[in-house]
């Protein structure tokens, strides 16, 4: 494997393992420009087909790659959740307070 295409593998999983610890520390935001960064450089790192004899270096990478992403995916599927339980508990509240000021008049 050529020494560009390890140093990009080797960046890819860099910014995958920051994109976690972003996303633990519910830095959302950060973790959008990390996935950005990391989207951009895995189009780079395989513009070209990886060649059969490298497969035996670049397939535990990109295993790598895709369970750190599932982490991700997986706290983002928890925040989502609770921000879901946030939005509702405000409109419940909203309804509530409404149905008083009705109520009061």
């Amino acid at each position: 494997m050529d020494l560009e295409r390890l140093e990009q593998l080797e960046q890819i999983v860099l910014l995958s393992r920051e994109m976690l610890k972003h996303a633990g520390q519910n830095d959302w935001a950060r973790v959008a420009e990390l996935e950005a960064d990391r989207r951009k450089l895995v189009n780079q790192c395989f513009q070209q087909f990886t060649r059969l004899e490298d497969t035996s270096d670049v397939a535990p990478t990109i295993q790598e790659i895709l369970h750190l992403n599932q982490e991700v995916m997986k706290l983002g599927a928890v925040h989502r959740e609770s921000v879901g339980a946030d939005m509702h508990r405000d409109s419940l509240g909203r309804t509530a307070r409404a149905a008083y000021l009705g109520c009061a008049r």
